[in-house]
């Protein structure tokens, strides 16, 4: 009889290389603290899944972008030339934000802050902004401090940069909104470490709100103000990243009754989170603050998107797949704008003394849904 037809030989699959994501953290420079946390988050996050997603292996290259703008920029375009990476977390600081995009745009990267974003840099849409832009962030903030906590007028101290002017624009227009008066606006240099001239400055208000780079600054901060023998109230932006455990260990009570912005606490009441701060207590012996949350959370953000282009994650494709996720969080829920801006809730905190330890607390206040009011 004829013979068996042979089958065609299969077509030689070419072995698809690991999947790369950059890292753009400071380890150097004035909030070098943060740099493990948001690495410990990110870690965490491909600790989970194995360092693989839909089938392929992940590699994550990690650079030190030193709190530097130039620093930033030089180590994003090696991640995107060199390594020919598509993903890139981080960097943290806005100025960066605003010199980074336009490469982003041109190169095809999709890139992520870490603690809010630049309004200027959605018109690109090449940028993931979490929680929401820094303006968005703290309004809701500066309606509050006003209509719930009753004070009319306000000085503002923030650091001189892109970023922490943001913050502290958006919780000014928050709380003119709701009719209160801004006394004065002090704007201090980035890595200022004493912080009295400015302090001496300061004008008669009701309260002082206060924006600063990170940790060390908010600390110092806060102790020579009231070193100042200033007794006045004082509310804060950023408290979840500012107030990390090893800052309140060393302010103490000088920490206690502070209210601030967060978009993140370790206390809040939820699956995800219970099982995110376990994760993070193994691995970095601590509490997480919203640093190891963010980083986390938006890896966790783009391995779904991954997923869905399985594996693909070429920026025409990884996008339209990341900013139609909705997702629940150990920070609550997560959604994006198509411009890729996240939509997810914004809590009131403040230190606590629990037993021998200080704490950020629960939420005392929550906004469910922030969302910028510029957007369409």
């Amino acid at each position: 009889g004829p013979a068996a037809p042979t089958e065609p030989p299969a077509p030689v699959v070419p072995e698809k290389g690991p999947i790369k994501i950059g890292a753009l953290l400071d380890f150097t420079g004035p909030v070098a603290d943060l740099g493990p946390k948001f690495q410990a988050g990110i870690e965490l996050a491909l600790e989970e899944v194995g360092y693989k997603v839909a089938g392929r292996s992940i590699e994550l290259i990690v650079e030190d972008s030193a709190t530097s703008v130039e620093v930033a920029v030089e180590k994003f375009k090696k991640l995107a030339d060199k390594d020919q990476v598509h993903v890139v977390i981080g960097p943290l600081m806005g100025d960066a934000h605003l010199a980074i995009s336009p490469l982003a745009k041109e190169k095809g990267v999709l890139i992520t802050s870490l603690i809010n974003g630049m309004y200027q840099v959605v018109k690109d849409q090449t940028y993931l902004i979490y929680p929401t832009t820094v303006d968005a962030q703290t309004y809701p903030f500066g309606k509050y401090v006003f209509e719930k906590l009753g004070y009319k007028s306000v000085v503002t101290v923030a650091a001189d940069y892109a970023g922490k002017r943001g913050y502290a624009a958006g919780f000014i227009e928050g709380f003119k909104s709701a009719g209160g008066t801004v006394v004065q606006e002090i704007y201090t240099p980035l890595g200022t470490a004493d912080y009295s001239p400015f302090i001496s400055q300061i004008k008669a208000a009701d309260v002082v709100m206060y924006a600063l780079e990170g940790p060390g600054p908010v600390s110092r901060f806060i102790y020579q103000y009231r070193q100042a023998g200033n007794e006045g109230p004082m509310v804060t932006i950023t408290q979840d990243g500012d107030y990390t455990p090893e800052a309140l260990a060393e302010l103490k009570d000088v920490a206690l009754g502070i209210q601030g912005e967060s978009s993140y606490t370790w206390k809040l009441d939820n699956p995800e989170n219970k099982k995110f701060v376990e994760g993070i207590k193994n691995k970095t012996g601590n509490v997480p603050s919203s640093s190891e949350q963010n980083a986390y959370t938006l890896t966790k953000v783009i391995l779904a998107g991954l997923e869905k282009t399985n594996g693909d994650d070429t920026f025409a494709n990884l996008w339209p797949a990341v900013v139609s996720l909705e997702m629940n969080t150990p920070a609550g829920s997560l959604s994006f704008t198509p411009e890729g801006v996240a939509i997810t809730p914004m809590y009131v905190t403040q230190a606590e003394k629990v037993g021998e330890v200080y704490e950020i607390s629960a939420p005392l206040f929550t906004v469910d849904k922030v969302l910028d009011w510029r957007l369409p």
